[in-house]
């Protein structure tokens, strides 16, 4: 037995008290002896949240070796001194660098004549004296003289907004709090952003007066329904300015020209329930991407002077195996972003809509397009990678059609062909075949004795493509066979497949993920006992449903920031993003949705007595989308109802960050350390 399980016997964890707690609604009660943990300021559960730390620390001590060579592997593949790709907007150039011993970025740019480079946003400094910190939106302002930009410094998303002469390097005497996105208007003035009622997503829309007082600003669009919010953007060709209301649902736009701030928006198609659509702007019309009557989405084109919804007319046709999720606008062509089995392509599309795709390196890949090159551009930029191809940036010459690597990560002792990558396809309920991608060293057998560690999400139309990982590379070099699962509830496959698992089919997710872990057992790709799952946020309840129905499944694990206690949230309207995810895990105002939701809920289905496997959970302090009260909860029924009871060789880590929001703690030497953690605990687990 290894040092790590000994410990596990001579170290008691935390037992939160259990205080009773019946809630009744539709004739149902449930009771719940945890509840009490859901008051966050209580001093009890900051105690509780300590001994949780303690407790993880204490199991943990004997990895610490371990941990800090993971922590020096990790470490030693960053390239400490780096910057990106410069970026050409006006008379600039813009990028963005990190140097060595820094946590965070500087925003940098040089004359594209001639001149000395001008760093005119530190993070490093913005974030000193600060345990936590984060950029949020910013916008130059047209001439290219005041930066508008947002920072949260505690996690929970509150950002401030505020403005820089870039001149002087003062700042504007404004402070405006809560604000989600901002756009500078053309006449360089004026700027729009939205607005929340902490912590709900926005649903207000202001314009404001560079260096007046926020009692000035004008409301100028607000969102009555509560459970839709607002987005806004400014067109490529920077003409016009959307204000996007939407939901998971459905969307409304409304435009006013950029260089006409006073200006009343334009409402385009009143909103439709199930149905989405969003504009761009190039020469005489705006393309408006929809989901009306086409689950994929097709393309419509409206005139500028016309562009109310009788006047659209098709420009690209739907296509049942083609999925389109994003459409960028250039002054001589378009470029088109969708997916076709399973992986995300680029098109380069002319006036009538024929499309050019542009050929990448691998099938399984993922690809970031950048949104942010000039209109006039005449080649389009993005970043590709996966699991064998280190984050590449390529540039692709729309007129010579020719790709070129402007950057690629440089990865100390990487090579790609001592690796190999596919993917297979899995049959689950329904007798659907689910995607499953694959990554693992030449040396690896395939004989039933490999460890693995699998992620999966499968929520929202989220997609999870295979990438890099300098992180993960610490496993591969150790033997491990590193998957991602695809399942329906996703958009791997598709938009289709993200409506095939959602409200009250949302269980066909948690199968396809078993039926992913069932098949590599089967396959030979590892054994069971070397097993670990992981996933976070939606993935982290995708984590908590899957070992709820199979205890079983395997060894270990790794949980981040889960929505675990998702009755409670979901009935909650105090918490920020409950009205938004009724649309997509359902109402529990609605009793057929609640039962429904009670019947896979992390929390209410912990199987008493049932061998579950040992697990690491993850949560933050600050984060507003999935509260650390849920993990706490789950946490503890795991160890009353399972682990605690009967198999004290499988521990239940609770993890806390008290300075941290959804996303985990700032600061990129601050990721190293817990991925070193998380590993050295899997690899405590799933030795070989």
């Amino acid at each position: 037995m290894s040092k790590s399980r000994r410990l596990v016997k001579l170290v008691e964890p935390p037992h939160p008290a259990k205080k009773l707690q019946k809630f009744r609604i539709h004739g149902d009660t449930r009771v719940d002896e945890y509840a009490w943990l859901q008051d966050m300021a209580s001093p009890a559960v900051k105690e509780h949240f300590k001994a949780e730390n303690a407790y993880a620390e204490t199991l943990m001590k004997g990895a610490k070796p371990l941990t800090r060579v993971l922590y020096k592997e990790i470490r030693a593949r960053v390239t400490e001194d780096d910057m990106s790709v410069p970026v050409k907007d006006g008379p600039y150039r813009y990028y963005s660098r990190v140097r060595k011993g820094k946590q965070y970025a500087q925003h940098c740019r040089v004359p594209v004549a001639s001149g000395k480079e001008e760093v005119f946003l530190d993070e490093n400094a913005l974030a000193r004296g600060h345990a936590f910190f984060a950029l949020g939106a910013s916008d130059m302002s047209p001439d290219h003289t005041m930066l508008a930009y947002a920072t949260d410094t505690t996690g929970n998303e509150k950002f401030t907004l505020r403005i820089k002469n870039l001149a002087t390097g003062t700042h504007l005497p404004e402070k405006i709090e809560s604000v989600s996105a901002v756009v500078w208007a053309e006449d360089g003035a004026h700027l729009f952003y939205t607005k929340e009622n902490h912590p709900f997503p926005p649903r207000q829309m202001w314009r404001h007066r560079a260096g007046t007082d926020q009692s000035e600003d004008v409301l100028v669009y607000e969102e009555k329904d509560p459970q839709w919010y607002v987005v806004l953007d400014k067109s490529r060709s920077r003409k016009f300015i959307f204000i996007t209301s939407a939901n998971f649902d459905a969307t409304e736009v409304r435009l006013l020209p950029a260089d006409m701030p006073l200006a009343k928006p334009q409402l385009i198609a009143p909103r439709k329930k199930k149905v989405k659509y969003g504009l761009d702007h190039r020469g005489d019309y705006f393309f408006i991407t929809t989901n009306e009557r086409a689950i994929n989405y097709k393309i419509m084109r409206a005139p500028v002077a016309t562009p109310e919804k009788k006047h659209w007319r098709q420009w690209l046709a739907h296509d049942p195996e083609r999925a389109i999720t994003g459409l960028a606008t250039f002054r001589d062509f378009l470029v088109l972003a969708a997916r076709e089995k399973g992986s995300e392509w680029l098109f380069i599309a002319d006036d009538d809509a024929r499309l050019k795709k542009i050929p990448l390196p691998e099938g399984e890949h993922t690809i970031g397009f950048w949104d942010d090159l000039e209109y006039e551009s005449s080649f389009i930029r993005f970043t590709y990678g996966s699991f064998l191809t280190p984050k590449t940036v390529f540039d692709y010459d729309v007129t010579r059609k020719k790709l070129r690597v402007k950057k690629r990560q440089q990865v100390p002792g990487w090579r790609a062909g001592n690796y190999v990558s596919e993917r297979i396809w899995v049959k689950s309920s329904g007798g659907t075949l689910v995607p499953v991608s694959l990554a693992y060293a030449r040396g690896v057998q395939r004989d039933g004795t490999a460890p693995l560690l699998l992620s999966a999400y499968g929520s929202y139309g989220i997609t999870s493509d295979p990438y890099f990982s300098i992180a993960t590379l610490s496993l591969l070099k150790r033997g491990w066979v590193i998957a991602i699962a695809h399942p329906r509830g996703g958009g791997e496959m598709g938009w289709g497949w993200h409506e095939q698992a959602k409200k009250t089919t949302k269980h066909r997710t948690y199968e396809d993920v078993i039926a992913a872990v069932d098949t590599l057992v089967k396959k030979k790709y590892c054994a069971r006992e070397k097993l670990a799952i992981t996933g976070g946020s939606a993935g982290g309840m995708t984590m908590g449903a899957v070992l709820n129905m199979r205890p079983d499944l395997c060894r270990a694990a790794l949980v981040y920031v889960p929505n675990a206690d998702t009755v409670s949230s979901m009935l909650d309207t105090r918490l920020g993003g409950t009205l938004l995810h009724y649309d997509e895990l359902g109402d529990p105002k609605n009793p057929a949705e609640y039962r429904y939701l009670k019947c896979w809920s992390p929390y209410e289905n912990v199987k008493k007595g049932a061998q579950y496997p040992a697990v690491l959970v993850r949560a933050s302090a600050h984060d507003i989308r999935t509260p650390a009260w849920e993990a706490a909860k789950w946490v503890a029924r795991l160890r009353d109802r399972g682990l605690a009871k009967g198999n004290p060789g499988n521990p239940v880590l609770f993890k806390v960050e008290t300075s941290a929001g959804h996303a985990g703690k700032s600061g990129r030497y601050e990721w190293i350390k817990e991925k070193a953690w998380d590993y050295g605990f899997l690899l405590m687990q799933c030795a070989r």
